[in-house]
């Protein structure tokens, strides 16, 4: 897909998730609604300056928006669990990290006597991220399975957390998106 072809479908989807129509969202970001048009059908490019008014506006990276990252919010704040394993695994890459079971009964307040580190996950969904990073790491440092396969499994990863709307702290996405006072219609 072309850079124009992404922009064009990434501006309706951005659209369509603020449930706007397509003259309530080019009065929001200041455009004709013909010319709103021609960007979400491909068929004009936007200035660099309306591609940023967007981005700012409606609390997107412009990079999503044109197509350089998967990474839709405009911060490195970890809020989705996206950002989560996106981080891991950019941790994993960078160190030494070893995946070790263990199996410790007991509760919070009991001292837990170890030799090494650890990182504590309460979580279900981020548990069940880990046992299978867990299982791709180990295939990939057997070499059972090649680069490509654990990079593809790293993106379907990122890409299906992504399109999750729920936040680590339980809210949906869309809840920390308050653009109701910039709207045109209110």
């Amino acid at each position: 897909m072309g850079e124009i072809e992404i922009f064009s479908t990434r501006i309706k989807e951005l659209r369509e998730s603020l449930q706007m129509t397509q003259t309530q969202f080019s009065g929001f970001i200041g455009v004709k609604q013909q010319t709103l048009s021609g960007y979400e059908r491909g068929i004009m490019k936007p200035p660099l300056d309306v591609a940023k008014l967007i981005a700012q506006k409606c609390h997107v990276s412009i990079d999503w928006l044109c197509g350089l990252s998967d990474k839709k919010r405009n911060t490195d704040s970890i809020e989705t669990y996206s950002d989560l394993y996106d981080y891991l695994l950019s941790i994993g890459e960078k160190t030494n990290l070893r995946f070790e079971t263990a199996t410790f009964i007991g509760g919070y307040d009991e001292p837990i006597t170890m030799h090494t580190q650890a990182i504590w996950f309460d979580n279900v969904k981020i548990c069940s991220f880990m046992e299978e990073w867990h299982k791709m790491k180990t295939l990939h440092d057997d070499g059972a399975i090649d680069d490509d396969v654990y990079n593809l499994w790293k993106e379907k990863v990122l890409a299906k957390s992504a399109n999750e709307k729920e936040r680590l702290d339980g809210k949906f996405i869309t809840d920390d998106l308050d653009i109701s006072d910039e709207l045109p219609f209110n």
